[in-house]
């Protein structure tokens, strides 16, 4: 939409013949569109792809629209084999993404990992993730798990001038990962989390 709200610039459909569900939108100071979300459909349109076919029953996905809106930059699921979900999407200043979600799949891609794999494995547990995709949507240049043995979830994101991300979102772990903590233990019900990562993603500032 145009900045007067007048006019619609583009608009389009994006997705395949299953449930696509988009869930986080950024811009950067070219125009250009990324977003992020999951998908159950093993036709979502891709290109130039980090992961070119749909494992598992639902994979989280992210892709860049060029400015107009007329063509894919780079789009591509992101998953493991088994329910994956981005939520959310930041943009540094070179371009590069960053996603937080929340994944069941054991084999979900950890790269460089903080944590390498899935907390609760086998148990029915959710881990929050983040992922760093390179500005050319060519390459992970991080990926890691984030959580413990019950529900946990990534739901906002943010990266600041550095690269050191902070994500916000939610926990049922007792045994969630903290670090330097303004509180240190679960209190039950299901407690909201902040954690802040380095910008390798290989160490956490504070939890």
């Amino acid at each position: 939409v145009n900045a007067a709200g007048t006019a619609l610039l583009y608009s389009t459909y994006i997705g395949g013949s299953e449930d696509d569900v988009a869930q986080g939108i950024a811009v950067d100071s070219s125009g250009n569109v990324y977003l992020a979300g999951w998908t159950s459909s093993n036709d979502f349109p891709v290109h130039a792809p980090l992961q070119g076919a749909l494992l598992g029953t639902r994979n989280a996905f992210a892709l860049k629209l060029n400015a107009t809106g007329s063509a894919l930059v780079y789009s591509t699921y992101l998953g493991g084999s088994g329910a994956d979900q981005a939520n959310a999407i930041a943009i540094d200043s070179s371009g590069a993404a960053y996603l937080t979600g929340s994944t069941n799949s054991v084999n979900f891609p950890a790269i460089s990992s903080l944590q390498a794999s899935l907390a609760g494995g086998g148990t029915g547990a959710t881990n929050a993730f983040i992922a760093k995709i390179n500005a050319a949507g060519s390459s992970l240049v991080y990926s890691t798990y984030l959580g413990g043995s019950a529900t946990d979830s990534g739901a906002a994101i943010a990266v600041d001038s550095s690269g050191n991300v902070v994500i916000a979102g939610s926990t049922t772990s007792a045994n969630f990962p903290v670090a330097n903590a303004l509180q240190p233990a679960y209190a039950g019900g299901g407690d909201a989390f902040i954690a802040k990562l380095n910008a390798a993603g290989s160490t956490l500032v504070f939890s």
